[in-house]
C-alpha cells in the first residue's frame, strides 16, 4: 500500500456504517381487490419479480436458519407493501363504464383471447422494460491485474489470527510491531514491519514474511536487522519484472543499504549492497529498477550536524553508479553530477542533466545518447511502454512534453502551459492544467485522443492519483480534495472518480473521507483507504459501489493498528503485531443490461 497523507485526517468512529436500505414485500392472505374488467377474462395480475440485484421478497411463510436454530426476535421486521396503483389499462376500461364492457362482451371468444394475450405482453414488456430502465450500470472491468472480490458486505468476525510479531530472531519491541503488504507472488502476501505510528519507532526491525492471506499461514519469514542495522525501520521493495527476485532496501536519513531477496523461498542472495558506517563517504540510495541501483557516494565532512542534510560548495559534484543488483561489482554506467543536475532513473531508462544538456543511458547496456532539442531543464521523467516521456523546459523558455526512444530520438513532443503536469497512467499521456482541465495523449505518437473540463467548484482541485498504477487497472483514477473545511470544522470529503482510458467519461464517481486513496476495484465495488489521526495512526477502509457511489460499508483498524487488503483477505493488524484476516463474502451480482464504458 502506498501511504497518502495531508496535513489533517478526519477522525472516523465507530467500527462500521452501513447506508441503504432493501424493501421487504409479502404476500399476504387477505382478500384481494376486485378486479376492474369482467372476472372471466381478466388475467390474475402476477407478483412484480424482484430485481437481480435486490434482496427477494420475504415470504411470512418461510423460516430463516437463525429462527430454526432459535429465537428470531433479531430478524427484521417484515411489512406489507400497499396494492398497488391501477394500470393504466384499469383506468381506461373504468372511464369507458359499460361501453367497453358491452364491446368486450359481443367480441368473439377468439377476439378476446387474443386481446386478452395482447394486452398480457404489453404489460409484461413494460414491467421489463422498467427493470432494465432502473438497473444500475457498472465499469467494464478493464484491468490488467486480477480484480478484488466483490465484498459488498461489511466483515464479521475473524477468519484466522497469526502473531506476526513473535517470528523475528527476538520480540518486536513497542511501536514497531506494525505490518503493511509489499507484493503479492502467486495470490500469497508478502509483508514487512513498520512503526505502529508516524515517526513511531526508533529500534533496528526489518521483520519481512511471505503470508497466505485466506489461512494466515507464514511460508516463511526473514528478520533482516542485522543486515540493515539501524536503517530497517522502513521497507521498500521493488520487484524484478520477471521471477521471483527483489531489491528489498531501507533508509534512515541520507544512508541506505539493499539486500536482494528470491520471494519464493526467502532466501537473501549476496551481500548487503550500500552504506557502510566505516566507510569515508556515505552511499544514498538514488533510484531502483528491476535489477539496477542508481547509489551516490556523499563524503562524510558534507554531512551537517544534524546527520540529514548535505551541505555543497560551488563547484563541486558527486559520484553516481548504476551498479547490477545481482552483481554489485558490475557498474553499467557512473559519472560525476554537479550539484544543481539531477539523474532520473525510471524503468529501462536513465537521464542524467549536464551542463551542455541531458543524456539517456540505456540501463541494460550503459550505452549513453545524447538528448536533442537544446533542453535546459528535466522536471520529470516516467516510462511509457518502450519510450520515455519527459516534461522539460527548453533553453528559450518554453514548456514542453516529450517522448524519447532507447537511442534518445524525440518521437514526439507537444507543448505545455506553465501549470501544465504530466502523468503516465492507464494507457493515457495524462496532461493536467488548471484545476481540472485534463487532456489524453497517444503514448505512441502525442496525438490528442480526448481532452475534458471536470466541473469542480473553487474550491476544488483535481489530480490524477499518480499511486494507482500499483492496482494494476487500466481506469483513471482521479481524486478531487477540496481546501474548504465542513460544516463540523473538518476536512472535506474526497470525491473518487473513475474515467474511461478511451473517451474520458466517467465511470464512477463516490465521495469518501478526507485524503483518501482507491486501494482497489472489484466489478461492482471500489475500496479506498485513508489514515487517520495526526500521528496517522489509524486506517479506515470504505467500500462503495461503483454505480451510484453509495457507501456499502465502513471498517477501521484498532487503535495502533493497520488494516489493508493481503490479496482478496481485509486483514487488520492490532498494536501486538497480532494480524486478524477477518471474514468476509464475496457477493455474486449478476450482469448489467448496459455497462458503462
Amino acid at each position: 500500500m502506498v501511504l497518502h497523507s495531508g496535513p489533517h485526517a478526519l477522525e472516523r468512529r465507530g467500527a462500521l456504517s452501513y447506508d441503504g436500505r432493501v424493501a421487504n414485500d409479502t404476500d399476504g392472505d387477505g382478500p384481494r381487490p376486485r378486479p376492474a374488467v369482467d372476472a372471466a377474462w381478466a388475467p390474475v395480475r402476477p407478483r412484480t419479480a424482484p430485481a437481480a440485484w435486490e434482496a427477494a421478497a420475504a415470504d411470512p411463510r418461510s423460516r430463516t436458519a437463525a429462527e430454526h436454530d432459535g429465537d428470531a426476535s433479531d430478524s427484521p421486521s417484515v411489512e406489507p407493501v400497499a396494492p398497488a396503483d391501477p394500470s393504466a389499462l384499469e383506468r381506461m376500461l373504468r372511464r369507458g363504464g359499460r361501453g367497453v364492457r358491452g364491446v368486450w362482451r359481443r367480441a368473439s371468444s377468439a377476439r378476446r383471447l387474443a386481446t386478452g394475450f395482447a394486452t398480457l405482453g404489453l404489460v409484461s414488456a413494460l414491467v421489463v422494460g422498467a427493470g432494465v430502465a432502473a438497473q444500475p450500470r457498472y465499469p467494464v472491468p478493464v484491468t490488467t491485474g486480477a480484480l478484488s472480490a466483490d465484498l459488498r458486505t461489511a466483515p464479521s468476525g475473524d477468519l484466522w489470527s497469526t502473531d506476526l510479531a513473535a517470528l523475528g530472531a527476538t520480540d518486536l519491541p513497542d511501536g514497531c510491531r506494525g505490518f503493511r503488504p509489499l507484493s503479492e507472488i502467486d495470490g500469497d502476501a508478502v509483508v514487512a514491519s513498520s512503526a505502529v505510528a508516524y515517526d513511531g519507532c526508533r529500534e533496528a526491525v526489518a521483520l519481512l514474511a511471505r503470508i497466505d492471506p485466506s489461512t494466515g499461514d507464514v511460508r516463511w519469514s526473514i528478520d533482516l536487522a542485522d543486515l540493515l542495522g539501524g536503517r530497517g525501520i522502513y521497507l521498500s521493495m521493488v520487484r524484478d519484472d520477471a521471477g521471483s527476485l527483489a531489491t528489498v532496501s531501507s533508509q534512515e536519513y541520507l544512508g541506505a543499504r539493499s539486500v536482494r531477496i528470491d520471494l519464493e523461498t526467502g532466501r537473501v542472495l549476496g551481500d548487503v549492497i550500500g552504506d557502510d558506517d566505516s566507510d569515508d563517504v556515505v552511499t544514498q540510495l538514488m533510484g531502483v529498477t528491476s535489477g539496477r541501483l542508481l547509489l551516490a557516494s556523499q563524503p562524510r565532512d558534507r554531512v551537517g550536524p544534524d546527520g540529514q542534510s548535505l551541505t555543497f560548495t560551488d563547484g563541486e559534484t558527486t559520484p553516481y553508479r548504476l551498479i547490477d543488483a545481482d552483481h554489485p561489482d558490475t557498474v553499467v554506467w557512473s559519472g560525476d553530477v554537479g550539484t544543481s543536475e539531477t539523474p532520473y532513473l525510471a524503468g529501462a531508462f536513465l537521464v542524467v542533466e549536464s551542463e551542455n544538456g541531458p543524456v539517456l543511458v540505456d540501463v541494460e547496456t550503459g550505452e549513453v545518447h545524447v538528448v536533442p532539442g537544446g533542453i535546459a531543464l528535466v522536471e520529470n521523467v516516467v516510462q511509457a511502454g518502450d519510450l520515455l516521456v519527459a516534461t522539460v523546459t527548453t533553453r528559450a523558455g518554453e514548456r514542453e512534453a516529450l517522448a524519447l526512444d532507447r537511442a534518445a530520438e524525440r518521437r514526439w513532443s507537444a507543448p505545455l502551459e506553465l501549470d501544465a503536469q504530466v502523468v503516465v497512467a492507464a494507457s493515457c499521456v495524462i496532461v493536467e492544467s488548471g484545476r481540472s482541465d485534463f487532456r489524453c495523449l497517444e503514448p505512441d505518437d502525442g496525438r490528442e485522443r480526448w481532452s475534458r473540463t471536470l466541473p469542480v467548484t473553487e474550491q476544488d482541485q483535481a489530480a490524477v492519483d499518480v499511486f494507482q498504477q500499483g492496482l494494476e487497472t487500466s481506469s483513471l483514477v482521479v481524486d478531487v480534495t477540496s481546501q474548504m473545511r465542513s460544516a463540523t470544522g473538518d476536512d472535506a470529503p474526497t470525491t473518487i472518480l473513475g474515467l474511461s482510458p478511451a473517451t474520458g467519461e466517467t465511470t464512477f464517481s463516490a465521495e469518501v473521507p478526507p485524503f483518501s486513496y482507491l486501494t482497489g476495484l472489484a466489478r461492482t465495488v471500489g475500496f479506498a483507504g485513508s489514515f487517520v489521526g495526526q500521528d496517522f495512526s489509524k486506517t479506515v477502509v470504505t467500500a462503495f459501489d461503483l454505480a451510484d457511489g453509495r457507501r456499502l460499508w465502513q471498517q477501521d483498524s484498532p487503535p495502533q493498528g493497520s488494516l489493508d487488503f493481503w490479496g482478496d483477505t481485509l486483514v487488520s493488524v492490532d498494536a501486538d503485531g497480532v494480524a486478524h484476516g477477518l471474514r468476509t463474502t464475496a457477493d455474486v451480482v449478476p450482469a448489467t443490461a448496459e455497462a458503462s464504458r
